[in-house]
């Protein structure tokens, strides 16, 4: 939903990053395995290196896992297993460095700002400190590219995002990619350059019979829906995986957006004048306190109740 990108310079993020390993020995580590599986090489992309996996872009890593799990599909499920295994032994081994990679990303040098769930806006994810000190993160460090298919990818900076419980479970997301060919993973990812779920898609009100009524939304919830307005049909396949439209139209996350709508459409722009006019204050400056748009910045579901509460004008 939202680009999860740091706000350190490119360069100086990414040598940042390679700090966090041995890159020689992790090199050396590849090559054997490149040696042991020259099958496998033959169908990676030309001149693989370690520091590429580690900070090479996502549509690269795309490349890789495309790659290395077409090589697989020919194979026997022992075999798969047996090469996904050497794989991981043999340098790949997320378990090893998670708790240093859940670390690069909180640590505020890096520029990453982590809130709610890039994937569904609807759960706060925040990092927060205990009472000794010690920073205990709500997030999951989520491989877009899943690890256990392609361990190659196990350790790559622009393979992590941060994700919820919920989406990150193996009933959403799981080992699932987003999209279905190289072209469409290459651009769905949070990580990716390009991605723009927040300018694509567009959350509305909808009535739900063309025989109803525009009527009150909060106390005719039934009658209403959370809607999706999809300018760029790619998209639609994050909206199906993480199952957003039902998320979104559930129980009380439904009933805020709904009571949002009718706020403002119960205090259309004369009215905001009037209370601007009241505190000798400008439209803006009350717009904005009225309906908490520096409050909320930061709130889950915040792209969804400003659009479908600017609908409700």
């Amino acid at each position: 939903m939202f680009r999860f990108l740091s706000t350190q310079n490119p360069v100086a993020l990414k040598k940042a990053y390679l700090k966090e390993y041995n890159v020689k020995l992790l090199q050396n580590k590849l090559d054997k395995l490149m040696n042991a599986y020259p099958e496998i090489k033959a169908v990676l992309p030309d001149k693989i290196s370690a520091k590429k996996l580690l900070v090479g872009n996502f549509t690269y890593l795309t490349k890789v896992y495309c790659a290395f799990t077409g090589y697989l599909n020919g194979k026997t499920t022992a075999e798969k297993k047996s090469i996904k295994t050497a794989f991981k032994k043999g340098g790949f081994n997320y378990d090893s460095h998670k708790r240093d990679i859940a670390q690069f990303l909180m640590n505020p040098a890096n520029g990453f700002e982590i809130h709610n769930c890039v994937y569904c806006d609807l759960e706060n994810v925040t990092t927060f400190t205990k009472a000794n000190g010690e920073k205990v993160r709500k997030f999951d460090t989520e491989h877009v590219l899943d690890k256990g298919e392609c361990p190659l990818v196990a350790l790559s900076l622009y393979n992590f995002v941060p994700s919820c419980k919920i989406c990150n479970s193996a009933d959403i997301k799981g080992t699932k990619t987003i999209g279905d060919t190289e072209a469409e993973i290459a651009k769905l990812s949070p990580s990716a350059e390009g991605y723009d779920f927040e300018n694509k898609v567009r959350f509305e009100v909808k009535i739900v019979s063309p025989d109803i009524k525009d009527l009150n939304a909060i106390s005719h919830a039934e009658d209403y829906e959370i809607a999706f307005n999809v300018s760029e049909p790619l998209y639609q396949k994050s909206i199906d995986l993480f199952e957003l439209r039902s998320r979104y139209n559930q129980g009380k996350d439904k009933e805020i957006l709904l009571t949002w709508r009718e706020k403002r459409k119960n205090n259309p722009d004369n009215i905001v004048q009037q209370f601007a006019d009241i505190r000798h204050v400008t439209f803006e400056e009350i717009f904005e306190e009225f309906f908490e748009l520096k409050k909320r910045k930061h709130y889950p579901m915040e792209k969804a109740r400003r659009e479908v509460m600017l609908m409700g004008k």
